[in-house]
């Protein structure tokens, strides 16, 4: 017996048609919500800019918090994957260089982008009981990075026993207040410099 055959439309299948859908509603979420601030993007705006309609909207996110949600975590994954890409290739070196590759991959993931940085940094923060559980839990698997290359580093005899999870809460506590103050200053310092800073910060939490 044949396979139903797949409705296509301009040679692409519903759930090609939907999928392209919803990045396109991702994608105006992402420049909308990183321009103009989550709380002054309706529904009807999202919808203009995606080129979707509202009752085609409602068929992918239930509101515009979902969106929002699924911007995030495509930000966060992104940074946390690259984070986690970092550690894997210093696997055999230093704590030193394994701390600067990691901390270099999080902070230029997350600033090259100023839409990406005022969202994971700006319009998350507080915004509803489901995205602060969802930034939190995004925190916590950072966290626990640092926690993972502070233990490898103590078993390898480079540094003392130290409460990692304090020094991750520190570091990311800093991050944000940094990249913050640095999104508003006018005229803004190059990425780099606020990089340096804050990769300095990390190595001396972690060895000193």
């Amino acid at each position: 017996m044949r396979e139903p055959s797949v409705r296509r439309y301009s040679g692409r299948s519903v759930e090609e048609w939907k999928a392209a859908r919803r990045e396109r509603l991702l994608a105006a979420a992402l420049e909308l919500f990183g321009t103009e601030g989550y709380p002054a993007t309706s529904v009807e705006r999202l919808c203009t800019q995606a080129k979707v309609s509202t009752r085609h909207f409602y068929h992918e996110f239930q509101n515009k918090e979902a969106v929002l949600l699924a911007v995030h975590a495509q930000v966060i994954e992104l940074a946390v994957r690259t984070t986690g890409d970092a550690l894997r290739r210093t696997a055999d070196r230093p704590v030193g260089e394994r701390i600067t590759a990691a901390v270099d991959s999080y902070l230029h993931t997350i600033m090259a982008d100023l839409r990406q940085a005022r969202i994971s940094f700006v319009e998350v923060v507080g915004t509803s009981p489901a995205v602060e559980e969802q930034r939190i839990a995004f925190r916590e698997l950072l966290i626990g990075s640092v926690r993972d290359l502070g233990e490898t580093a103590v078993g390898r005899g480079e540094i003392k026993p130290k409460d990692f999870r304090f020094l991750g809460l520190a570091f990311f506590g800093a991050v944000n207040t940094v990249v913050y103050d640095w999104m508003l200053t006018d005229p803004r310092p190059p990425e780099e410099t606020v990089q340096q800073s804050l990769r300095e910060l990390a190595v001396q939490l972690m060895t000193s």
